[in-house]
């Protein structure tokens, strides 16, 4: 695998946000870990951005652990009242009931019900205005990362965030400022359910909530670089007709995310064909002052940077109702994490797409 890794420059995670479905992120990450294809930077928004600063803020060797030690501490292990194997209405009872644990309840080492938050209801600070209180993840994240590694910048990290003044789009990055564990609680701060985080003087809200796969982070990357950019999907589009309510609910959330993505990363592809070819076009020589001065200029517009895209998706079961991003039962949990796992190993089995692809234009994608 280390020859395959050596054809390109860097090795790019991007973590979508998705909640309970992170630990499907889990399982891809745990398979690319252990066949050494280790990042050098990681993009990543929500639950995205958790697991990407528990790998980041780990030596190679500990990065699989303490991701399984972070997703241990926060998972219930509800127990199993039926025999669900063979029955999809008993499946999607329990499933809802699950959720709803984690709703009423919160989760250990994350976050917990504010039980009458007098805040919610009068004119209060956006870090004060929740129904949920998530001080305990402060605590969590700093026992499975180690920032001191994070800030010695040997990942690049890079967490998307929105600046409630003005709904903005930000990233904090480790190769600009000083990461803490308010950056990342920043990132995965879903309203209304949990409170924005103050930094400095300025309220942060979930980055998913303007673009839930940052591809943005990666057009400004100027440098000429070939890229093996790994994104995994949580949302896809469902492959059946909406037959109840709960079914309607389930859709349009999938649509939210996954049509975004979709939209996005078309234009991604599109914008990065024409910087590519701008950068090509700029070596031309022209005999002319005139339009050798246009070329130059159009030259600037344009990148060499070539992106190899892998695109691992969750495959959603009929079952999984509108409320599985946040059904954090221990049998959920696992059932994602080993989906991640099985499709990892898979993808590996011809791993002929982690080879850089010489003259390629823009971006070559390749789905899983």
């Amino acid at each position: 695998m280390a020859a395959q890794n050596k054809s390109h420059d860097q090795i790019v995670y991007l973590l979508q946000g998705g909640g309970a479905l992170g630990s499907y992120q889990v399982g891809v990450c745990e398979s690319l870990l252990e066949s050494g294809c280790h990042p050098n930077w990681i993009v990543g928004t929500s639950i995205g951005a958790i697991n990407g600063a528990i790998i980041a803020g780990n030596k190679p060797e500990n990065r699989i652990p303490k991701l399984h030690e972070f997703w241990n501490s926060i998972t219930f292990p509800y127990p199993c009242y039926f025999d669900t194997q063979d029955n999809s209405l008993v499946q999607e009872f329990q499933n809802h009931w699950y959720a709803q644990l984690a709703a009423l309840f919160g989760l250990p080492n994350f976050f917990k019900p504010r039980i009458f938050n007098l805040q919610m209801l009068l004119s209060s600070t956006p870090d004060k205005i929740s129904f949920y209180d998530t001080s305990e993840l402060y605590e969590t994240l700093k026992k499975v990362i180690d920032f001191d590694l994070i800030n010695q910048k040997k990942v690049r990290l890079t967490l998307g965030a929105v600046r409630i003044k003005a709904g903005r789009t930000v990233y904090f990055d480790n190769y600009c400022e000083t990461i803490g564990p308010q950056h990342i609680m920043a990132s995965s701060a879903l309203p209304p359910g949990f409170p924005a985080i103050k930094i400095d003087d300025e309220y942060y809200w979930d980055g998913g909530l303007s673009s839930n796969t940052p591809f943005a982070v990666l057009l400004e990357e100027k440098a000429p670089q070939k890229l093996l950019c790994i994104i995994v999907n949580l949302f896809s589009f469902p492959n059946y007709l909406p037959s109840s309510l709960l079914e309607v609910y389930k859709y349009k959330k999938e649509l939210e995310f996954a049509s975004r993505h979709q939209r996005v990363l078309h234009y991604f592809s599109e914008l990065h064909f024409l910087q590519h070819s701008l950068h090509e076009l700029g070596k031309t020589r022209i005999n002319h002052p005139e339009l050798e001065k246009a070329l130059n200029k159009i030259k600037k517009l344009g990148h060499p940077t070539a992106l190899n895209i892998a695109r691992f998706h969750y495959r959603d079961r009929q079952c999984n109702l509108w409320s599985k991003d946040y059904n954090f039962s221990h049998d959920a949990i696992r059932e994602h994490w080993k989906a991640g796992l099985k499709d990892a190993e898979k993808a590996l089995q011809d791993p002929s797409w982690m080879k850089f692809v010489e003259n390629a234009s823009g971006a070559v994608i390749h789905e899983f």
